[in-house]
């Protein structure tokens, strides 16, 4: 008797059910990326407990024939390719014809689906993926699936469920970034008869970004626009002040379709080195457009990982567009955005805004100002002056000016045009005429109703940039605390690290003066001895060459023990054998496979030269050190992510000591 048999249909359907829908959210997925391919400009996705009990997903778009209707439950029924050479410029969403099949074998499913030359919709019933009923519709055009208990004949699977609230969760992340890659497309999600998810559908991403992660992220962001070796990125990128302990607010989307790549992810955040302390992530919406030829997306069941032709490519262009984007569009932190709990997610009852950033800042010739910098060994740190740059001392008068950066908010409503009042702050905006009667609701029910009709009005907001520029016309206040450095600019007070500020200094200058192959180094009167283990001694003595490009002078000095001669000219004659274990350590750790010493090793390097906290300052310490700082490409962050920069206004003082409220 033969052992091998060819499975019927329904449990080939199943199994395919298991590698495709591992849960709700699968099927969430699944249902609206055919929405999207449908050409749907509005998609709402309705669930009960979790999606487990009940799925609703209704789009406005073409609809299915009625002839069609019934045999595009047959596996690997598709709409989206003919032949294996379609594959090669494929654009669709789906295209394998394994969902549809695959979810109506694990459910209870009704869809209802009507086309514009249709009359009269159809109606289809299956269980199981057995069809059940057919029958004519009243049906707007576009599609309406109900899927109910899912996993019903499948209790292996049901089991494995998690709970109602964590499914929710499953699928409100896959509805956030589908509505992220679809600024055009208006999304509405409801659980259990609540809103919690609104898109404009206005072909904004910021918009997007402001309804899904609310007002603090939004004013946060910072737009990318790069182009190279035929890979277009667009999108926006957090601020450090947002990055958080995880990687959950970085959605990546490759020609409108959300994908995970070890490539990109490595690319962002080598991208962020030194803007972000240790074991924080930064925020992203970033939108990769390619030929289709570039990449292949049938490597994975869910199509989440893709396959590039060329990884370094791609690797070029997130990481030199998300640089220099954050080169150039840096500013200093307030100290309000500091203090405020920035960069958690919450649900805002307007449904959309759009908020411009018009922040931008420029710099001069920082490149070469910085390989000019040369940091002396005597007591004074900064010696080089400009003859063109005056920092003002606090006995000169300065005259009272005007502080151009103020926030300058101006709503106008897209229904009436009129013009609101200029306001002060994002709190106080209310853009239309129904807007203003939340201020006066009561209950969440009334909350809810004037959601509903409030349009999606956009809002313009300017929020006040200040160029680090600004430092070198400010007045010395003097020191706190031997450590943080005060300057007046106007209205504005500058609060500076010396520490942080020194240690980006050194690091820059580390970097231009060995890419010119120049020679710091400085001979000691007396020679460090450092006995290592034996792995440490031969790392020491492999790197030899690399030890001395950065100032170093080795020798090996008996059993598993070196000599120190010479060390880095910028090195005040306090660098000891701790110092040297901790480098040591940090470019074994970090880089030991690497011919040339590894970043974390030089962050190292510049952070035990640099000038430490209680240690106070001269005015003319003070002048050189800020002047140093203002050449650099990126004076914002030391080189572990710590802000160099903080800036209050005298507003926010003012609002302190209740002068004004």
């Amino acid at each position: 008797m033969s052992k091998i048999v060819i499975l019927d249909e329904n449990t080939a359907n199943q199994i395919a059910a298991g590698e495709v829908i591992e849960r709700p959210a699968s099927v969430v997925k699944e249902m609206v990326e055919n929405s999207i391919d449908a050409g749907a400009t509005q998609i709402t996705v309705e669930i009960k407990n979790g999606g487990i009990s009940y799925i609703r997903v209704t789009d406005n778009g073409t609809g299915i024939d009625k002839d069609d209707l019934e045999f595009a439950f047959e596996r690997h029924a598709t709409s989206k390719i003919r032949r294996i050479e379609d594959l090669d410029g494929l654009s669709t969403m789906g295209f394998r014809g394994e969902a549809l099949a695959s979810i109506a074998s694990v459910s209870h499913l009704e869809v209802t689906s009507k086309t514009e030359e249709a009359s009269t919709g159809t109606c289809l019933k299956l269980e199981g993926g057995r069809i059940t009923a057919v029958n004519q519709a009243g049906s707007p055009k576009g599609t309406s699936f109900i899927v109910r208990n899912l996993f019903y004949n499948t209790p292996a699977r049901y089991k494995f469920l998690k709970k109602d609230t964590t499914e929710a969760g499953y699928i409100s992340d896959i509805i956030e970034r589908l509505a992220l890659a679809n600024p055009n497309i208006s999304f509405k999600f409801i659980q259990n008869n609540q809103t919690q998810i609104h898109t404009p559908g206005n072909n904004d991403l910021l918009s997007v970004i402001y309804s899904i992660f609310g007002k603090d992220i939004a004013k946060s962001v910072l737009p990318v626009s790069y182009e190279s070796e035929g890979f277009i990125l667009n999108g926006f990128v957090g601020k450090p002040e947002i990055a958080r302990g995880n990687r959950n607010n970085q959605s990546v989307f490759l020609n409108g379709r959300y994908i995970k790549s070890k490539v990109i992810t490595k690319a962002l955040e080598d991208a962020y080195k030194t803007m972000l302390m240790q074991n924080r992530f930064p925020f992203c919406v970033l939108i990769l457009t390619c030929s289709p030829e570039n990449y292949d997306v049938n490597v994975h069941p869910q199509k989440l990982e893709v396959r590039f032709a060329n990884d370094s490519s791609v690797y070029s262009t997130i990481y030199h567009g998300v640089k220099s984007t954050l080169l150039e569009k840096s500013e200093i932190r307030s100290f309000e955005t500091v203090t405020n709990k920035a960069g958690e997610k919450h649900r805002v009852p307007i449904n959309n805004t759009q908020i411009n950033n018009t922040q931008k800042m420029t710099f001069g010739n920082s490149k070469e100002h910085i390989a000019n910098i040369f940091l002396p060994k005597q007591a004074t740190l900064f010696e080089r002056t400009h003859e063109n740059t005056v920092i003002s001392e606090p006995n000169k008068e300065h005259g009272t000016e005007t502080n151009e950066h103020k926030y300058e908010k101006k709503a106008e409503c897209s229904t009436n045009q009129n013009k609101i009042e200029e306001i002060k702050s994002v709190e106080d905006i209310i853009t239309t005429k129904e807007s203003k009667t939340l201020l006066n609701c009561k209950t969440v029910e009334e909350i809810k109703e004037v959601e509903e009709t409030v349009p999606f009005d956009e809002i313009s907001l300017s929020t006040n940039s200040t160029s680090v520029h600004e430092l070198l016309s400010a007045s010395i206040v003097g020191q706190v605390f031997d450590t943080y450095i005060l300057l007046q600019k106007g209205d504005n007070l500058y609060i500076i690290d010396q520490h942080a500020a020194h240690e980006r200094i050194r690091y820059e200058t580390i970097k231009q003066r060995r890419a010119k192959n120049e020679s710091f180094s400085q001979i000691i009167l007396e020679p460090i001895i450092i006995k290592l283990t034996a792995q440490e001694f031969n790392f020491v003595m492999e790197k030899q060459s690399a030890f001395q490009s950065l100032g170093f002078e080795i020798e090996a000095f008996g059993s598993n023990t070196v000599i120190i001669r010479s060390i880095p000219d910028f090195y005040e004659g306090s660098f000891s054998i701790n110092d040297f274990n901790e480098i040591l350590d940090r470019w074994i750790q970090t880089g030991s496979t690497q011919s040339d010493i590894s970043d974390e090793a030089l962050y190292m390097i510049s952070c035990k030269g640099a000038l430490k906290a209680n240690r106070a300052l001269s005015k003319e310490e003070i002048h050189g050190l800020v002047e140093s700082l203002c050449a650099l490409e990126n004076p914002y962050t030391c080189v572990h992510g710590r802000p160099v920069i903080l800036t209050m206004e005298k507003k926010e003082f003012e609002k302190r000591f209740k002068r004004i409220v």
